[in-house]
């Protein structure tokens, strides 16, 4: 019986010695390209993906660093990984600090329905600014990008940010983003928060401004806060988003704490 077992288990070797040899040599003359289509031909004839991916992980070109130049290899399986660890950050970092503790102002949808097209973050729970005035906190760019609007009648700023890497395809709804920073001033002594320009170029984490009360829409409003909202540009009309996904905090959590420069 041992015998038997022996010679058993060295025909599995020497045909798994043959089989990565084969591949090597496909490798060879083929090309990595071409080997690669072969076999993820062979394996979905013999509906064996899982098993495709275990022996060639490679699956595109799309795991190689940008602008390489190279064929596919197994060697970028290594970069893959590391892929996957940049597009677990989001890409954004939270505006500023603060909280939401009233539910008519998380996220809820497009105004257009009637909701909530962003997130409110208020710089105190009673709505007032910092030391009980009307100045708020810090307020900084989530993105680079360029400043595209600005409605000093709101307190508000706009920035179109720069096209995001395509590794956060499946984990955002759009690469192509403008955000709204809005109430960046004082509703009663008419001071501006603003501290940037039109067509300016802002990196990420510049300070852009900080916390107001001023409300165009809503002449009574008396909160120090910040109205952020996401939009997908690469859709007309521009589509509100959660912005969750972007700045890796939830925006339909009351009383959610929102801390400024954090990813």
């Amino acid at each position: 019986m041992e015998k038997i077992f022996s010679k058993l288990m060295t025909i599995i070797f020497a045909a798994s010695l043959a089989l990565f040899i084969m591949l090597g040599v496909f490798v060879i003359v083929l090309g990595p390209k071409r080997t690669e289509s072969a076999i993820k031909a062979l394996f979905k004839l013999s509906n064996y993906e899982e098993g495709y991916q275990r022996i060639y992980p490679v699956a595109s070109k799309e795991i190689l660093p940008p602008d390489s130049g190279n064929e596919p290899s197994v060697l970028g399986a290594e970069y893959l990984r590391e892929v996957r660890d940049i597009s677990s950050v989001p890409p954004f970092i939270v505006p500023s600090s603060g909280t939401i503790p009233v539910s008519a102002f998380l996220y809820t949808g497009p105004l257009s329905e009637g909701k909530h097209e962003g997130i409110d973050i208020w710089t105190s729970v009673n709505g007032s600014g910092i030391d009980g005035g009307n100045k708020g906190n810090p307020v900084y760019a989530a993105c680079s990008g360029e400043v595209t609007y600005i409605w000093e009648a709101n307190g508000d700023v706009s920035i179109r940010c720069d096209t995001l890497d395509s590794i956060y395809t499946e984990v955002i709804p759009s690469l192509e983003i403008k955000t709204l920073y809005g109430h960046m001033a004082d509703q009663f002594s008419n001071e501006v928060y603003i501290n940037v320009a039109l067509g300016q170029r802002v990196e990420q984490g510049d300070l852009i401004g900080f916390q107001g009360n001023r409300c165009y829409w809503s002449l009574q409003n008396r909160v120090v806060h910040l109205h952020f909202s996401v939009y997908d540009v690469s859709v007309q009309p521009q589509k509100p988003l959660d912005p969750e996904p972007y700045i890796g905090v939830s925006c339909t959590t009351l009383n959610q704490d929102f801390v400024a420069g954090v990813k």
